[in-house]
């Protein structure tokens, strides 16, 4: 079974540090009640804030796994006893993140893990600084909605760095349809942990040839029960759902849960046409499974489209970008997809159109006034990988064409002409979510490593 990188969690190990005082006394760093510096008396608070943790800690993301909370009582030599260490170095190799509460951990750099200090003050910048200082990942999170945003970002990046994508290519460097695309794939192995596995595009119709039938044709039905306004010939659309049942088995077979294949170089094959099929059906259909699809081998894309599917819990849409005018862009391509409200909201009405005029092709048409949020984000990365391009804008409207790619949305913005100005740094396809989601994205890029360009 294919599995999308979004079920996996980000596992994170609150250590709550005390310092904990062999006797009273008062000096330039102590001071307070005699009965409150008496060692038993700072063991009850630990205690009681043990129990503030267990509570605060229910408050965490859904995205993450916490594991159990470990206290770390020192003494004044600021020295962690070894029966701790060992505790901490339990299942060390499947934690993502240390969170630290209360105190600083003394030597805790030394596991190298990324720090997450919970701290509104000192202790938190202090630590952060220092471990910066010796290359160890560090943060500072002032509350739980801090806490949480930076928790979400390392999810967003395991999951990332958990995706391995199928490009099923013609093996062309620049491909011909995407000359920007992305060429470095080891680059993006090493800053991202993305894995890129390329094979030939043809490579799939062997086990296109060995689906299920009665699965392929249950897949085509229910689309077309589903579908509003039906222009599609019924026994082809059996075909797209072959194919996109293929890809699934293709991914299972080399550990895959992206997927992209070549576009022009497959139609120039004419096996679509002797096969009856297009790749848009399949896009549309994994990308709604949270699995993401990509059109035309383009990596640019898919890597924006990680960035905001993962980040936004919505599929995602891609399509060529055209200036209507200085204030109205469009994007057209066939891929929109039923879960752009999110992963966990009901699938978008659409209809099924064919892209062909043959009638072989199966589109879904679906108007993006169904949206719930009132802007949507759309951008690319560049070539080199290390930038993504990010713009805001309005849907205005959206229209269905007969044939080829559709829908087209017509998106409000600013500076139009500007932006397309800016896209000769990092390529045409757009990708685009609902919901402004230009602050998330920065978030995301400060963890990930990427520059953001404000379109």
């Amino acid at each position: 079974m294919v599995e999308s990188a979004m079920k996996k969690k980000l596992n994170i190990r609150p250590l709550v540090g005390f310092l904990q005082h062999s006797a009273f006394w008062e000096g330039p760093c102590r001071a307070g009640k005699f009965e409150n510096l008496q060692p038993e008396a700072e063991k009850e608070w630990a205690a009681n804030y043990m129990k503030d943790i267990a509570e605060k800690i229910k408050e965490i993301i859904p995205q993450v796994n916490v594991l159990e909370p470990i206290p770390v009582p020192y003494i004044e030599n600021l020295t962690v006893p070894q029966e701790t260490w060992d505790k901490i170095e339990e299942g060390l190799d499947q934690v993502d993140a240390f969170v630290i509460f209360c105190y600083r951990i003394p030597k805790l750099e030394k596991y190298r893990k990324t720090t997450i200090v919970f701290s509104n003050g000192n202790e938190g910048a202090d630590l952060c600084a220092y471990n910066r200082s010796i290359g160890v990942e560090a943060y500072n999170a002032i509350d739980m909605e801090d806490l949480n945003d930076i928790l979400h970002s390392l999810w967003v990046r395991k999951c990332i760095a958990n995706t391995k994508a199928l490009i099923l290519t013609s093996g062309q460097v620049p491909t011909y349809g995407i000359q920007s695309n992305i060429r470095d794939v080891e680059y993006l192995r090493k800053q991202y942990g993305f894995e890129v596995l390329k094979l030939p595009f043809k490579d799939i119709f062997p086990y296109m040839d060995k689906v299920d039938e009665a699965e392929a044709k249950e897949i085509a039905e229910k689309l077309l029960a589903n579908s509003k306004d039906t222009k599609v010939n019924p026994e082809w659309l059996v075909n797209d759902a072959r194919y996109y049942l293929a890809a699934k088995a293709m991914m299972e077979f080399y550990g895959c849960n992206a997927f992209s294949t070549a576009c022009i170089e497959l139609c120039a094959s004419r096996i679509p046409q002797e096969r009856k099929f297009t790749p848009c059906v399949c896009h549309s259909l994994l990308k709604s499974e949270g699995i993401p699809s990509a059109c035309e081998e383009d990596l640019n894309a898919m890597m924006a489209m990680m960035v905001l599917m993962y980040g936004s819990h919505r599929a995602a849409f891609m399509g060529n970008p055209f200036l209507q005018s200085p204030e109205i862009l469009s994007i057209h391509h066939a891929v929109p997809a039923l879960k752009m409200n999110g992963f966990d909201k009901p699938d978008l009405d659409y209809s099924m159109w064919a892209f062909t005029g043959q009638g072989f092709g199966g589109k879904m048409q679906i108007a993006f006034e169904q949206n719930e949020e009132q802007y949507i984000t759309f951008g690319r990365f560049n070539p080199m990988g290390n930038k993504m391009v990010v713009k805001v804008g309005e849907v205005v409207r959206s229209e269905f064409r007969q044939y080829y790619c559709s829908p087209h949305y017509f998106i409000k913005l600013e500076n139009g002409r500007d932006y397309m100005h800016t896209l000769a740094d990092f390529g045409h396809h757009q990708v685009l979510v609902f919901g402004d989601q230009l602050a998330l994205v920065k978030k995301i890029a400060r963890y990930m490593g990427f520059e953001v360009v404000e379109g």
